[in-house]
Formats: C-alpha cells, structure tokens, sequence
C-alpha cells in the first residue's frame, strides 16, 4: 500500500521528462549505451509505479483503472526461449501486426514480467516505441507500444486525482467497499 501517492506522481513526471530529454539521435549517438539504458530504466520504472498505484486499490480514479491502449500484437513464427529471444526477421510475423487494445495494468505487468524488451527506432534516429513480451506471453504474443502512448499513460496517471469516493457495507466482506471513484485531474 502507498501512503501518499503525490511522491509516485511526481517520480512518474521525472521519468517521463527524462524519456523526453535523452530520446535524441543526438544522445543515441554520442552514447548509445548509456541512453538506452536510461529510456529502458525509465519505462520499467514507471511500469512498477502505475502498477503499484492500481493494485492500492483506493489511489486512483475508476477511468485511471480502466486506461486502455492501443498496441500492435505480433505472434511469434519461432518457440521463444532463452537462446531465441532477440528479435530476428523470421522470429515473429512481422508482416502481419494486428491492433488490440491492453489495459494500462496489463501493459505494466508484461513489463514488469518481461521476457523480451527492446526498443524500435524511428527514421530520425530516437525510439519510436517498444516491444515487450512476458515470460507467460512470449509464446503467445509479442506487443508493439508507441513511446507516445506510453507517455500519454505516464501523464494521465499523474495527473489523476480522486474527488469523490463512494463506498458500501459488503455484508460477505464484512466492511466497506469502494464502489466508485471519480477523476480529477491537476
């Protein structure tokens, strides 16, 4: 449980300024490395504080529970392993991407449970967007998410508010339960 989740909130705009300063082909370019692994440690951050926001049950609103994504789905031609996980031309159907839409939380637990992660780069040098796929999806399906996307999530997160919270008497529960949570936004 998270006390208060302003702190989150605000770590999530960090996170999401950095993906913003460092996804150059300026940065990329004078050290790869090092720029990838500060967008990869930023998205993987921001997944596991989403996710720990959610799972609180009471610290966002009933439409920052919902948030939906629209994703590229991609299956595998390949059995996915831990020697053939590297994205290669005959790996998954590329040719063949199919839209879905994934909750905000199950984007953040194929994240955080990620057996494939990398990062796909526009023209201009600056990734594009993700592809990411759990240990228990990786045979099923491998997601492409737009960095666009992914920030629009991080900010409609962080700037979500409850400003009314309806509650009842479960009699089974023997206490109250949320049943409405209505959004604000800073």
């Amino acid at each position: 449980m998270v006390f208060e989740t302003y702190p989150w909130k605000q770590d999530l705009q960090r996170r999401r300024s950095l993906i913003i300063k460092h996804n150059t082909e300026e940065r990329f370019d004078s050290n790869f490395d090092a720029t990838y692994t500060i967008l990869e440690k930023c998205v993987f951050y921001s997944a596991f504080i989403i996710r720990k926001l959610i799972d609180c049950g009471s610290k966002l609103s009933d439409e920052a529970d919902k948030y939906a994504i629209t994703v590229k789905a991609i299956k595998p031609i390949k059995h996915i392993s831990y020697m053939n996980r590297w994205p290669e031309e005959d790996s998954h159907d590329w040719e063949n991407e199919k839209a879905v839409i994934l909750t905000g939380k199950r984007l953040c637990n194929s994240l955080i449970h990620s057996y494939i992660f990398f990062f796909e780069f526009a023209e201009n040098g600056s990734a594009g967007g993700f592809c990411v796929s759990s240990d228990f999806d990786k045979n099923k399906m491998l997601y492409k998410v737009m960095l666009a996307d992914w920030l629009n999530y991080i900010t409609f997160i962080a700037t979500d508010d409850i400003v009314s919270l309806s509650t009842k008497y479960d009699e089974k529960e023997k206490g109250h339960i949320i049943v409405k949570k209505e959004r604000g936004c800073r």
